[in-house]
C-alpha cells in the first residue's frame, strides 16, 4: 500500500544537502501549522522585536526518507524557500513506509546549490 497517489499533487521541492548534493524535483505537501489556540499566530515578543513561528507540516513520498539526513539538510520549495527540518518520521503499514512527515521551519539562509 502506498499513498504515492497524493503526491502527484502538491508543491514542487527537493531535498538539498548546501553545497554537497540536490534531490530530483519531487512533489510533496507543506502547510503551515495552525494553533488551535492561536496564541502563536502573531509571533512571541522578544526584546528585540517579534520572532515569527515560520512553523509548517511536511507531507512527502516515501522515497524520499527525511529521516536518514544530517542535521543540515534542507528542503527547497518551488519558490525557492529553504526549511529545516525540526524533526521526521517514516509512517508504515505493516513493514512497508508509506509516507514521511515532517515538522520544519522556514530559514532565512540562502541557498546554495
Amino acid at each position: 500500500m502506498t499513498l504515492n497517489g497524493i503526491f502527484k499533487h502538491g508543491r514542487t521541492c527537493y531535498v538539498s544537502l548546501p553545497g554537497v548534493w540536490n534531490s530530483e524535483r519531487f512533489k510533496a505537501h507543506i502547510q503551515p501549522i495552525r494553533y488551535k489556540t492561536k496564541l502563536y499566530l502573531e509571533g512571541d515578543y522578544t526584546e528585540i522585536g517579534i520572532n515569527k513561528n515560520d512553523v509548517y507540516l511536511y507531507l512527502g513520498p516515501a522515497n524520499h526518507d527525511l529521516t536518514r539526513l544530517q542535521g543540515n539538510a534542507r528542503i527547497v520549495d518551488g519558490d525557492g524557500a529553504l526549511y529545516k527540518i525540526d524533526r521526521s518520521e517514516r509512517v508504515l503499514f505493516g513493514d512497508e513506509c508509506i509516507y514521511i512527515w515532517a515538522v520544519i521551519r522556514k530559514t532565512t539562509e540562502k541557498h546554495v546549490p
